[in-house]
């Protein structure tokens, strides 16, 4: 299993009650969002101080990547996940750089299905982009699908962030029922985090061109946020059931029997 994975997954899990009289114990350390951040570009030194300031992931595009240029990437973020973007196009030069030190990979619509017929693919847990305006009907499809997906991931990289932006993300969290995994600004205020939280995000890409300091203030701005309301922590979408009404038969009156 993905590590990255694991950690998105542990958001969704809720702390058993206490016994007696005693207040259930909140896990109080654990963030309100995960952060991950795009590598390309990046020098050593800020792999290092990626993975020492707390980022969760680093993101590499497989385009133009080479093997000796991932593994140094690798040999540089010590126990910091890494992710590997495949190219609808460019899959075949995806599946020669897997290796079991990749921990997930993210992919789109557009990616042959022929692209999983190896076993490079595997191991790594599985992010789908998906556009966040798209209709209810295809996201609940998501679960479905082959293979397997593990969470979603969407564009949020707009400026202004407004409701509808949100709305559409929280449609795509309650739809598909995933691990929402949203692409940001590096800029946010502490009102825009909150509401990306509050609208099902559980993790955000900050662009390749974020700084360590910049990390740092996302990370330490998330940790100060105030606990959500526990009614907005709600992953369930009601399915009200189809109701046809149908015209009820006309007895028979039995004018025409004998009696």
């Amino acid at each position: 299993m993905s590590k990255f994975i694991e950690k998105l997954n542990s958001f969704s899990k809720k702390s058993t009650p206490a016994m007696g009289f005693a207040r259930s114990m909140e896990s109080t350390l654990q963030p309100a969002m995960l952060v991950a951040v795009e590598s390309a570009g990046k020098s050593d030194e800020e792999l290092k101080g990626l993975a020492d300031a707390g980022a969760a992931a680093a993101i590499v595009d497989s385009i133009g990547l080479t093997s000796g240029a991932l593994a140094k990437c690798l040999k540089n973020c010590g126990d910091m996940a890494i992710g590997l973007v495949v190219a609808a196009g460019k899959y075949a030069n995806a599946a020669k750089l897997m290796t079991s030190d990749i921990d997930f990979i993210v992919f789109d619509l557009s990616l042959p299905v022929k692209a999983f017929d190896g076993k490079e693919f595997e191991a790594a847990g599985k992010i789908l982009i998906v556009n966040s305006a798209m209709e209810a009907g295809l996201l609940r499809t998501v679960n479905d699908l082959y293979p397997t997906v593990n969470a979603v991931m969407i564009d949020l990289r707009v400026d202004p962030l407004t409701l509808e932006n949100l709305m559409n993300s929280r449609k795509v969290a309650d739809f598909t029922g995933q691990n929402v995994i949203a692409q940001v600004n590096k800029s946010l205020t502490r009102s825009e985090l909150i509401a990306l939280r509050d609208s099902g995000v559980k993790c955000l890409v900050l662009p390749a061109d974020t700084s360590v300091p910049e990390l740092g203030k996302i990370i330490s701005d998330i940790a100060g946020l105030p606990s959500p309301d526990r009614k907005k922590d709600w992953r369930g979408v009601a399915l009200i059931p189809r109701i046809e009404t149908q015209a009820t038969p006309k007895e028979d009156e039995g004018g025409d029997d004998d009696d």
